[in-house]
This record gives structure tokens, C-alpha cells and sequence, in this order.
């Protein structure tokens, strides 16, 4: 008889901890692998339901399926087993994040940036299980999860629950047996093919198909196939009626109708090729398309059948991020455009990478809010005695910030409007990468360049500028790191990373100067950027790669042809006498990367301040320059400090 309780340990390697949830097939334990040294998600399926042979092959079905798709968007299966030789159980990642479902129904609708990125994920996982020869058969909102680190930061899209996969031909997954057999029905009916309605033999075009569901439900707020039961959805797939995309949203290019044709192909032969070409479509759509604010709202939550989506009021935005300024070329920035948003509307959910066997469930906890008593002492105010060792204070106040219109000023850096902002403290000096090794729960220390644009030409070329993992190194700033990874690491030293805020404040003063250091132009002396030894350095490395020549900041040799040691040019320190404020590495803010008179912004890049190393452009110097970076990407000019202020 299966008995679970905390503490229960397992084949002398699992430790049970707690519940997560429990559905009508199976439960969910978040547990403590023994020799991983890790925590872990353990579904184990009923007592009850073990009895069935059927069943207890499906749940083998899917670690075994999910076990070999190589793709970082799969679920990691760790382990199979079963419980007093009888009751079978599942080891796999435990994920943070919410379920696609889930965030739909806090935000009814998503931008088409934001929808373009999920569907470039979900297409990766199935691409990789298409070459296995293995079909999903169940896309849907509840299978796809959106991971986050414990922390709340965005992290990878992520496919569950393969209990119900098939394999085609001679992919039959080790071990197992085909479950079902033609005439038999199986998926979720709002999101199945024709060929799944009808019962009729599938492949890999039917998962396309059910993607497709899901892009449409989640730019609409609505499924394309609705019904009261299962013969009024499957009549509705079976013609392949839905109501035009862009009569429901009418600010998205008509080239998605184009798209939604051929992915609602009622004949297989009609849908993309591949789950790549059906993404990589819609990724040129998004591409080409205006920038525009977040999805308009509807009116009224809709009825969607088996997927209800409702109206939730947004949380206040939590500090937030995607990474890297090109890595090629210095380049304009692209314009503002709606992207990921929900890290900051939804509060942090710890959820174990499991789903019953037929339907689903997440078990879901959250942090019990911290109510201070209603008769609590206001905190003292923050003075620089204060501050943590290596921080500058910044009294609070108003400041000017941003720029007005000007040669050298980007649109992005105006208006010039005032911000009020209590007293902080920043780091003096960027992160170094002797302070980032010491970080025990911060990861391995990353030593490659990578993000979205990033070739592996590139990355193998600008990765040699990484300075983690160089003893020689240590007071050299921690370069080539994601937003994440900064937040992570400001995290776990009681810090955070500043807003843009805060960083220009620090930077700028009350004197409006236009660098750090004052009105004089950049100078080796000051700032460590381009100058004649950089651009002779990178002229070298690119000429046999068929590049141009590197441009020059100045002629002068500031000493340092890549980074600088922090706190190498104290001349250039600011009127906070904070140092590195220009130059060295690019740093990221916690700030979305919004114009400023863009109040519905939804932006998931975050900006990046200060210019780089290898940079020519004076005008990059300047405190007011804002770029935009993708937060999951590293580059390699750019790095980080952190802010403290009283919790």
C-alpha cells in the first residue's frame, strides 16, 4: 500500500518533502534527489488507477518519450521507478513559472512579439521530438509552461506531459507499446487536428495544427474552434471555419490571416512543412510588422469552453527583462515593441513540471505576503553610514533626467522630464569577476558570448573576450552575463540591480554634465573605450575574417585593449565618486526598456547604460545614451553593478 509523507525515502535516493498537488490520476511531490543534490518533481500515478495496465504503460510512455527529446524546451526526465515494485513514478525538474494557461487567464490576450517567441519555443521542442518520430498529440496552453527562476526572472518556454505521444513508424519508444490505434480519439478538443477528430491515422502536421490553436487563442483571447460539445467543435474544425484574426485584432498585419491559412489547413499537405517553417514564418511576420502597445482589451471575459480566460486586475510591476547589444556591430536600436510582460504582473509561483494523465493540474504555492503592523515605525531615513562596504550613498530628491532633442541625442532618450527618488546606494565599481566566482548559488560562471542574433561564427569570436574563468582576471568586470544572471547575483548579496533611474542620477549628479567625469570629451585618462589600442587589437582578429577595420574613439592608448581592471580611471569617477560609469562594459538596469512617454509599454528588453570597451562613439559615453538589450542574452561588453536601499 503506498504511504507518502515528508521524510519517505525512495530507493535510498529520493526524499520526499511536500505535496505539490494531486489530480484524479496521480499526484505531485516536490522532493530532494539524494545524489543529485538537487530538488526534483515526483508524480507518482494512484494506487488505485496502477491496477490498469493501459495506464500504467502510458505513464511509462511518457518518461520514456520525454527522455530521449533532446531539447532544452522539453521537460528533463531524470529517473523511472516504481514504488514497492508495483506503483510507478516519474523524477523530473522541478520548474518555477505558470503554465501558458494560466497566464492567459490573468491576461486574456499577448502581443505578437510575445506570442512569436512561445511559438519559436514550442516549434524547438517538437522539432525534436518530430525527429525522433515522436508526435505530441496534445499542444495545448496547459502543456506549455512558461519557467521563471526562483526569483521571477524569465526563463525558457518548456513542453510537458508526452502520456499520450505517438510514435510513428519505427520510432516506438523502448520498452513500449502503441497505445492507441486508428479510429481512436485522443487529445484535447478544441486543440486537435481534423485527422485527430476524425480518428484518422496522424503525423507530425497534426501537432502544427494545434499550435496553431494555441497562437490564435492567446493574440484573440478566444479558441478559432468553439462549441457547447464535441460534435459542435469537431464540425467547426472539420470545415475549417473560424472568425478572421484581424477582425479581432485589428492592429496585427493581415500577413497573420496568411499564416493561420495554412497552419488551419483542413488536408495535412496544405500545413508548413515542419514545426521550424511554420515558426520561422511567423517569426518574419513579427519581424516586419510595426511596433505597437500591448494587445487592446476585451470587453468582457470570454467563455471559452474547456479553457475559461478572465480579466485579473495587474499586479504593480515587479523590477524586470531579454540580452545583448549586437555583437557584431555597433547598430541603431530597433523601436519599442510590445514583449513579455507577465514576470511583472504575476506574483512568483512554484510549480513542479507535472500534469495528470488525463488533463492536467499545477501545484501551485505562493509566498504569504509580509504585513507590516498598521502602527509600525516608519524607517529612519537611509544616510551613507548605512551603506554596505564598496557602495556610494545618493541622496534622494528630484533630478532632471533624459535629454532634450538634439545631433547627438536618440529619440529614446527623450523628453527630458524629472524623477523623484528616495536615498540609495550603489556599487562604486562594476561586479567584478573574482566578487562573481565567490557567489555560490549563482551558477557556473558563464564564459561565452550568446543571444538571439548571435552566429556561432560570432559567438566563437567575441567569446574570446569573456573574462570569467581567467585567474588574471579577477578584478576585470563580470562581462558576458545575462540580465538574469546580474539580477541573480545582486540577489543573493541582499542587493538589486538599479533602475535606469538610479543609474543615470548617479551617474549625471544635480549639474546636468553630459559624462560622468564633466563636460570634457572622452580621454584615455577617463574612460576606457575604443581607442588606438582596441581598434589595432580587433582590426587584427577581424581583417582575416573579411571585416572592416575597427573604428577609433580617440588616438590615444587608454591602457587597455579590452576591459579594464574596475576603478582604473578614478578622473573619470562621477559626482557620487561612483567609477566605470562610461566605458568598461555596458550595465544593465532593471528597467524595461520603454520611451519615456510610453506609459503602456509592455517591453521585455531591458536597458542597458554606459557604453562598452570596444566602443567608437563618444555620443555612447554620454549619461542620457539608452540602449536596448535581450535579457537572456550575454555579450561581451557588458556586465553589471548592484543597488541597495533599506528593505
Amino acid at each position: 500500500m503506498l504511504n507518502l509523507r515528508p521524510g519517505t525515502v525512495l530507493g535510498d535516493k529520493l526524499r520526499l518533502a511536500e505535496p505539490l498537488g494531486q489530480g484524479g490520476m496521480g499526484h505531485v511531490w516536490r522532493a530532494d534527489h539524494l545524489s543529485l543534490d538537487t530538488q526534483v518533481a515526483v508524480k507518482f500515478i494512484r494506487p488505485d488507477r496502477a491496477a490498469d495496465p493501459k495506464l500504467v504503460e502510458r505513464f511509462s510512455q511518457e518518461a520514456k518519450a520525454a527522455a530521449r527529446i533532446a531539447s532544452a524546451h522539453v521537460v528533463r526526465i531524470h529517473d523511472f521507478g516504481l514504488v514497492d515494485h508495483e506503483t510507478p513514478y516519474i523524477v523530473m525538474e522541478l520548474l518555477h513559472g505558470d503554465s501558458l494557461d494560466a497566464v492567459l487567464a490573468a491576461e486574456t490576450r499577448l502581443s505578437l512579439e510575445r506570442v512569436t517567441t512561445i511559438v519559436s519555443d514550442v516549434a524547438a521542442a517538437l522539432t525534436a521530438a518530430h525527429a525522433l518520430g515522436i508526435v505530441h498529440r496534445d499542444v495545448k496552453p496547459q502543456n506549455i509552461f512558461l519557467t521563471r527562476s526562483p526569483s521571477g526572472l524569465l526563463g525558457l518556454v518548456k513542453v510537458l506531459d508526452f502520456g499520450v505521444a505517438k510514435m510513428l513508424g519505427d520510432a516506438q519508444v523502448p520498452g513500449g507499446s502503441e497505445l492507441t490505434e486508428t479510429g481512436t480519439v485522443i487529445g484535447s478538443p478544441p486543440y486537435m487536428s481534423p485527422e485527430q477528430i476524425e480518428g484518422h491515422a496522424i503525423d507530425a502536421r497534426a501537432d502544427l495544427w494545434s499550435l496553431g490553436v494555441v497562437a490564435y487563442r492567446c493574440l484573440t483571447g478566444r479558441l478559432p474552434f468553439e462549441g457547447g460539445s464535441f460534435v459542435a467543435v469537431g464540425s467547426k474544425v472539420l470545415a475549417g471555419r473560424y472568425t478572421p484574426i484581424v477582425e479581432l485584432r485589428p492592429d496585427l498585419p493581415d500577413a497573420i490571416d496568411h499564416w493561420l491559412a495554412k497552419v488551419f489547413s483542413v488536408d495535412p499537405e496544405g500545413r508548413f512543412a515542419s514545426a521550424t517553417a511554420m515558426a520561422e514564418a511567423l517569426t518574419r511576420i513579427a519581424d516586419e510588422a510595426p511596433a505597437s502597445a500591448a494587445p487592446p482589451p476585451l470587453a468582457r471575459p470570454l467563455e471559452l469552453g474547456d479553457d475559461t480566460a478572465s480579466h485579473a486586475e495587474p499586479a504593480p510591476p515587479l523590477p524586470e527583462t531579454h540580452s545583448s547589444i549586437t555583437l557584431d556591430r555597433p547598430t541603431q536600436d530597433r523601436p519599442s515593441a510590445p514583449a513579455t510582460s507577465w514576470s511583472r504582473r504575476a506574483a512568483l509561483f512554484t510549480v513542479a513540471a507535472a500534469l495528470t494523465l488525463g488533463g492536467g493540474y499545477w501545484a501551485t504555492t505562493r509566498p504569504r505576503p509580509e504585513v507590516e503592523p498598521a502602527n509600525a515605525a516608519p524607517p529612519p531615513p537611509l544616510t551613507a553610514a548605512d551603506c554596505p562596504e564598496g557602495m556610494a550613498f545618493i541622496a534622494g530628491g528630484s533630478f532632471a533626467m533624459g535629454s532634450e532633442a538634439g545631433p547627438e541625442v536618440r529619440k529614446n532618450e527623450t523628453p527630458r522630464h524629472t524623477v523623484e527618488l528616495p536615498a540609495y546606494c550603489l556599487d562604486r565599481t562594476e561586479v567584478t569577476v573574482a566578487d562573481y566566482t565567490r557567489c555560490e548559488s549563482c551558477g557556473p560562471v558563464p564564459v561565452t558570448v550568446d543571444g538571439k542574433e548571435v552566429t556561432r561564427r560570432a559567438q566563437e569570436f567575441w567569446s574570446e573576450f569573456c573574462n570569467g574563468g581567467r585567474a588574471e582576471r579577477g578584478d576585470h568586470p563580470m562581462n558576458c552575463v545575462s540580465w538574469s544572471q546580474a539580477a541573480a547575483y545582486c540577489e543573493a548579496q541582499g542587493k538589486r540591480l538599479p533602475s535606469e533611474e538610479e543609474w543615470e542620477v548617479a551617474a549625471r549628479g544635480r549639474d546636468d554634465r553630459p559624462y560622468p567625469w564633466g563636460a570634457e570629451p572622452p580621454a584615455p585618462s577617463l574612460v576606457n573605450a575604443c581607442g588606438a589600442e582596441c581598434s589595432e587589437l580587433l582590426t587584427r582578429r577581424l581583417e582575416p575574417l573579411g571585416q572592416e577595420r575597427w573604428l577609433r574613439l580617440h588616438d590615444g592608448d587608454d591602457g587597455a585593449p579590452t576591459t579594464a581592471a574596475v576603478g582604473h580611471y578614478p578622473a573619470g569617477a562621477s559626482p557620487a565618486g561612483v567609477l566605470d560609469m562610461a566605458g568598461n562594459v555596458w550595465e544593465w538596469t532593471a528597467s524595461a526598456y520603454c520611451y519615456y512617454d510610453d506609459k503602456g509599454c509592455l517591453e521585455s528588453r531591458r536597458v542597458l547604460r554606459g557604453g562598452g570597451w570596444d566602443v567608437p562613439d563618444a555620443a555612447a559615453m554620454r549619461v542620457t545614451r539608452r540602449h536596448p538589450g535581450e535579457p537572456t542574452g550575454r555579450g561581451h561588453n557588458i556586465g553589471f553593478r548592484c543597488a541597495w536601499s533599506r528593505p
